[in-house]
């Protein structure tokens, strides 16, 4: 974790809720645990059933309120119903965290549905944080197009999203994290590596554990960092808004 991250105040997030799609493996499983550490309740989302019911023993091991839902989040009908069953049975959700899928299109998808949906509802809270997550590996890859311009519409997403908040004065924060995809899901999975070109394939990786990068969004989460890099271990705020370094009291 960054000197600028550890030497911040953690917000309090006991009895707050999490929802994190994803949540079966990987960092959203690592998200989901570490939520848990924090004391918040959780939802789990994810399209595989056998690896969520044990995701959710793990997080409920943690003495937690969670669930889990089995969620197609390229299927917006079905982030609408993620939505309405862990705000009737946990509450209104403080944190999104919209994890990658097991290819690029269920990453922009799920990023796009998770904003929709959630954010209007966090927005007349006026409280909460969206954490939008993307491959960086794919920036700048030769014969990669596609999957540059779908990582490419999250970062605008993204920032378009943290800058109308701003411009409202709204406390819901926003984090755009890019990490490597090394320790990932969708680096493993045979429909990645069969479908990626092979300059893709050939990236060099730079990865954490999956508990250390979960560990430094929370961090970038309590200090309200708009862009962050985990496996660089450097983050920086969109230029022109003071709003990345207000605390949030919500």
């Amino acid at each position: 974790m960054s000197d600028t991250f550890a030497m911040g105040p953690k917000t309090d997030l006991t009895g707050k809720v999490a929802v994190i799609t994803g949540a079966a493996s990987d960092i959203g499983l690592a998200l989901a645990l570490y939520a848990a550490d924090r004391g918040m309740m959780v939802a789990l989302a994810d399209a595989n059933q056998y690896l969520l019911a044990a995701a959710l023993a793990k997080v409920k091991a943690k003495d937690v309120e969670a669930i889990a839902v089995y969620s197609e989040m390229r299927d917006f009908a079905s982030v609408c119903e993620l939505a309405r069953r862990s705000a009737a049975e946990l509450g209104p959700p403080w944190l999104i965290c919209n994890n990658p899928g097991v290819s690029i299109e269920a990453t922009l998808w799920g990023v796009v549905n998770g904003v929709q949906v959630f954010a209007p509802d966090m927005v007349e809270r006026d409280g909460g944080h969206i954490v939008n997550i993307a491959a960086a590996e794919v920036f700048g890859i030769r014969g990669a197009a596609p999957d540059v311009a779908i990582t490419h519409a999250i970062v605008g997403l993204s920032e378009s999203l943290y800058r109308e908040l701003d411009s409202m004065g709204s406390r819901v924060g926003v984090t755009l994290v890019c990490p490597a995809l090394g320790n990932t899901t969708i680096a493993s999975a045979p429909e990645y590596r069969n479908s990626a070109p092979l300059s893709m394939r050939c990236v060099p990786l730079n990865s954490l554990p999956p508990e250390e990068v979960a560990e430094q969004i929370f961090a970038a989460v309590d200090a309200r960092s708009f862009w962050f890099r985990p496996h660089t271990s450097q983050s920086h705020e969109t230029s022109g808004s003071s709003r990345g370094s207000r605390a949030s009291t919500s």
